[in-house]
């Protein structure tokens, strides 16, 4: 079953046409990853789908719900969840008080209920560390849950801002570069957390990387972009031997 339907998506900054008429169809639990040269419009696509970018034109079709025009914490709720290409992090607060911000929108209690500390706002605290907790320890992150965010090595911060990504129980997770900048013993275990997460969670995945192992050592299917339009799009096999699309990467 499709989990995401984007169809004719279109937007225009100023006279410049960033994106035109993208398409993209995501069934649940698939890994399909999002690639083209710099400038193709890849984070752009992203900041549409997560309603940071209004669009021109298109639909956005999550679980059978339209979520166009709709602000990025109503779109949050109903089911997605990202990174970004450069750690968001808050550095100063703990481990385990990132990945229980990254489930905010889970929160039941009220304003009131927060500020005067009442007892569902206690019980809901208590519950919410605890699942917090379980999702640290299913990466091997629970050992630092104490730890200041900013006291964790480059890579673990990747995972930690996946772990906190996940912990909105999103329907869609939207990874922006998660490889930038790791070494190579970082990539791999960044591919075998991204796998882990397709094997234990239902939740499909958008990956945007650079890395072509990474991509396809994990996803099913490729999209590729160029100038803001789809080039190629199926099964990685047929897309990286598509003669367009080595054009696009490595010229004529």
């Amino acid at each position: 079953m499709s989990i995401l339907s984007v169809k004719n998506l279109g937007i225009n900054f100023g006279g410049l046409r960033a994106l035109d008429k993208f398409h993209l169809e995501i069934n649940k639990g698939e890994l399909i990853g999002l690639i083209g040269p710099n400038g193709a419009g890849k984070t752009t696509v992203f900041n549409l789908l997560t309603g940071v970018y209004q669009a021109s034109e298109g639909e956005i079709i999550l679980d059978n719900q339209k979520i166009n025009g709709l602000s990025s914490d109503k779109i949050a709720r109903i089911g997605i969840s990202r990174t970004f290409q450069n750690i968001r992090l808050f550095q100063n607060l703990s481990v385990l008080d990132n990945v229980k911000i990254g489930m905010h929108s889970k929160y039941e209690y009220s304003f009131i209920e927060g500020i005067l500390k009442l007892k569902k706002y206690k019980l809901e605290e208590k519950i919410k560390e605890e699942e917090a907790l379980k999702l640290l320890k299913i990466f091997n992150l629970d050992v630092f849950a104490s730890y200041k965010a900013s006291s964790l090595s480059y890579g673990k911060q990747r995972e930690l801002e996946i772990v906190r990504a996940l912990a909105g129980k999103p329907k869609l997770l939207l990874l922006d570069e998660p490889a930038a900048g790791m070494n190579p013993n970082e990539t791999i275990e960044l591919m075998n957390t991204i796998k882990k997460i397709q094997e234990s969670f239902e939740v499909a995945i958008l990956l945007i990387e650079h890395d072509m192992k990474l991509v396809l050592g994990i996803c099913e299917k490729i999209t590729v972009l160029n100038y803001g339009r789809v080039l190629s799009c199926g099964k990685k096999d047929d897309v990286i031997n598509d003669k367009e699309v080595i054009k696009a990467y490595l010229g004529e």
